[in-house]
């Protein structure tokens, strides 16, 4: 029996086709998308807003948050924490007064790490105003979008060390918090959190 051995050579394909390219987008120091199409925004100043991998903007901030932005100058400044009052109610705040006699439970958000202070016997309020914080990236081109949301001035919740950086921040966060919480079943938290005990 005599076996022939074939030998077949597969075509070569053109690199250059667009079919078979891939592309790869250019990613910031923490994984901001920068490619092309991304949400993007600017800031009065002129620089870049791009939001971070796991956004914290609340969406009913959305349809305000570029006129926000486009009132705010970073006056060479690495950390932002701007509010931007437009006027007039553009919606509601899910953060509120509390009293002695409000229903208060602390639960964990989604994607946060820390437990949030919640009143489940009120309801939102009207609000005119946008809060942003904002942190210059490392390479200094543009900033990331830590939050945005509808309402007056709030320091960073107690546990939040990210952004509380000395011991006058944390007192202040604690006294807020005290006093203030979010509107509960506007926010989603994680099943099983949920405490009446106050964690700070």
């Amino acid at each position: 029996m005599r076996w022939i051995l074939l030998t077949f050579r597969t075509g070569e394909r053109d690199p250059s086709h667009k079919s078979l390219l891939k592309s790869r987008p250019a990613w910031g120091s923490r994984g901001e998308n920068k490619k092309e199409g991304a949400t993007m925004w600017r800031l009065k100043s002129g620089e870049m807003v791009v939001d971070r991998h796991r956004s914290h903007i609340h969406p009913t901030v959305m349809p305000h948050l570029p006129a926000a932005l486009a009132r705010i100058s970073s006056q060479g400044r690495d950390f932002l924490v701007e509010s931007v009052d437009f006027g007039r109610p553009i919606g509601e705040t899910i953060c509120v007064p509390t009293g002695p006699r409000d229903e208060i439970v602390y639960a964990v958000r989604s994607g946060r790490r820390g437990l949030t202070r919640f009143v489940k016997n009120r309801a939102p309020l009207p609000t005119s105003a946008v809060r942003v914080v904002l942190k210059r990236d490392d390479a200094g081109g543009y900033f990331v979008l830590l939050t945005a949301f509808l309402g007056p001035p709030a320091p960073p919740e107690p546990w939040d060390r990210n952004t509380i950086r000395t011991r006058d921040e944390l007192a202040r966060a604690v006294a807020f918090w005290n006093t203030h919480a979010l509107v509960w079943g506007y926010e989603p938290s994680i099943a099983g959190t949920e405490t009446k005990r106050c964690p700070w």
